[in-house]
């Protein structure tokens, strides 16, 4: 497994609460195109982390928000709990533009 290039950040939303993320970037900023990953209902988890690291690897700078606020799972029925707590509005127009915004 190749080990993790990307590091915890934190960001502001639109609203100004500030949320964690996972940044991954390329050799080269200056110029990298950027992309927000979403997680997977699992959360934030090494898998996800991978496809970012991938992405920075691309040379993409990629950000992957912690919309289920540092939990993830492995368990489908935790999953579905999760996923069914989320507040999409929220993630979407508040964690996901904040994610826009700082990239």
């Amino acid at each position: 497994m190749k080990q993790s290039v990307g590091k915890t950040i934190t960001f502001r939303r639109p609203d100004g609460m500030e949320v964690k993320g996972y940044l991954a970037e390329p050799e080269t900023i200056a110029g990298a195109p950027a992309i927000v990953v979403i997680q997977e209902w699992w959360g934030l988890n090494d898998q996800i982390r991978g496809v970012a690291d991938r992405l920075s690897r691309a040379g993409y700078l990629a950000l992957v928000p912690d919309i289920y606020r540092g939990k993830s799972t492995v368990e489908e029925e935790e999953a579905h709990h999760l996923m069914s707590g989320l507040d999409f509005a929220d993630a979407a127009t508040q964690d996901i533009a904040g994610a826009v915004q700082y990239l």
